[in-house]
């Protein structure tokens, strides 16, 4: 691959790639809705296309679930591997209200293109493939090349790991490239040492058969609403410590060397990117310490009885809550899983019935090795596209299946993103710098060929 030539292809073909990301924004690929089925299975089918035309070897792998969209290059013998993840599937785009413009009708305003899945992920797995394309057009990558675009990392699902699991062997990889985050700034690209782990649950109350008129039974029948609020409550204390009992038992704290090469982060960018006007945690610990190697827990929805406008005094038959668990190294999903079940069920009041269920699969926190020699070549990278070289840090979210790939195939991580805090991951208008975009096609370029020289 001619570096000078594709990155001159890069930079010619802005306005195509635009369009290019603009189409596959257009497709609702909703994985937490079974009615947008179909529209997963189109995402995966354009994607499928577009590896098919640059000579990939490219195909779907099905499974109970969303298909995989799985290629590969093998065209550099005794050259590395460089295996490329993404995901095409987005959250919901609720609440639609919110929305300056259609969720799935990308709008461009301020150099930004916004549209559900714009930065998580499809506008960075576009700037991948784009970056192939440009690499194959220019004399072809100047190693061996897979790619895994997956429909499930938004809810976690068994396609992409039961493939893992199940081909091993012919999967090997020397290095795992994954850009599903963000830059810690403006201007400062990120490398990331791990991403935490996540444990998600809902909680079922239960109390009459049916509902009921609160003046007749109010006072005498349990309330699952009112339970469900107690639950919640005690779950975690106002200096945000989760108050499970052994919850924090197996926490292992991040080394200390690691600790001095992450970026601070500043209260007052925090402050800015949330709209709130004071922020919560843990007041011993840091900022990025909060963010990145402490557990959490957060409610993320309750329904239940009458929420219409106007008034239905019912005491609602059920209730149910859905909460979620961020962990870090060596918490153990399941162990934790127990614990929290025990408590529920202590903290539950007189005549009610309360289920705990874990959906979907948990994961566990993914820990990085950042001395591998292809952390140089993407420190080069990162400088020849961006102007600068990565701050150190580790990801507060998660990527499901990543800790499992890592227990199989043991690669070398490379984890980062093109994103901009304040992008709105998740939430409505999200939306990703078109600058971001191309920028993050050159990145994989030069990454491309700084690897190649290994």
């Amino acid at each position: 691959m001619n570096i000078t030539h594709a990155v001159e292809l890069a930079r010619a073909g802005r306005e195509q790639a635009e369009k290019d990301l603009f189409e596959h924004l257009r497709t609702p690929s909703v994985s937490a809705l079974s009615e947008h089925a179909a529209d997963c299975r189109k995402a995966a089918g354009w994607l499928l296309q577009r590896l098919q035309r640059m000579g990939m070897d490219a195909r779907l792998v099905e499974g109970d679930g969303h298909p995989l969209v799985f290629a590969e290059w093998l065209g550099r013998p005794g050259k590395p591997v460089l295996t490329i993840y993404g995901h095409y599937d987005v959250q919901p785009p609720d609440p639609l209200e919110l929305w300056v413009t259609p969720p799935f009708e990308p709008a461009v305003r301020e150099g930004r293109v916004y549209a559900r899945g714009s930065v998580d992920n499809k506008g960075q797995h576009v700037a991948d493939l784009k970056a192939l394309e440009y690499a194959f057009a220019a004399g072809g990558p100047p190693l061996n090349v897979r790619v895994w675009i997956e429909g499930e990392e938004e809810g976690g699902g068994p396609v992409l790991p039961t493939f893992v699991r199940e081909n091993a062997d012919q999967l090997q990889t020397d290095y795992l490239f994954v850009a599903d985050g963000e830059f810690i700034r403006e201007g400062l690209p990120s490398l990331e040492a791990g991403l935490r782990g996540i444990l998600y649950t809902e909680i079922e109350v239960r109390g009459g058969t049916h509902d009921l008129h609160s003046g007749q039974f109010g006072g005498l029948a349990p309330n699952p609403l009112n339970t469900v609020g107690h639950i919640i409550a005690g779950l975690k204390g106002r200096d945000g410590r989760v108050l499970i009992p052994g919850f924090y038992d197996d926490v292992r704290p991040p080394d200390s060397d690691e600790v001095k090469l992450w970026v601070p982060i500043q209260e007052e960018d925090v402050l800015r990117q949330t709209g709130a006007p004071a922020l919560e945690g843990e007041p011993e610990f840091s900022l990025a310490e909060r963010r990145q190697s402490r557990p959490t827990l957060d409610v993320h929805g309750v329904r239940g009885g009458f929420t219409g406008e106007g008034t239905k005094t019912v005491i609602p038959a059920a209730a149910v809550a859905k909460v979620s668990m961020r962990l870090v190294p060596d918490q153990d999903p399941a162990k934790v899983f127990a614990a929290y079940g025990r408590y529920v069920e202590e903290l539950a009041t007189p005549g009610t019935r309360v289920e705990v269920r874990e959906i979907p699969e948990s994961s566990k926190a993914l820990s990085c090795d950042l001395k591998h020699p292809g952390v140089p070549a993407f420190r080069r990278a990162c400088l020849a596209a961006f102007g600068a070289e990565p701050g150190i840090t580790r990801a507060g979210g998660t990527l499901p299946v990543m800790s499992e790939v890592d227990e199989i195939l043991h690669p070398n991580w490379l984890l980062t993103g093109f994103g901009l805090p304040g992008d709105g991951a998740h939430s409505p208008n999200e939306h990703m710098s078109l600058e971001q975009f191309h920028g993050g096609t050159v990145l994989v370029l030069h990454l491309l060929d700084e690897l190649g020289k290994l």
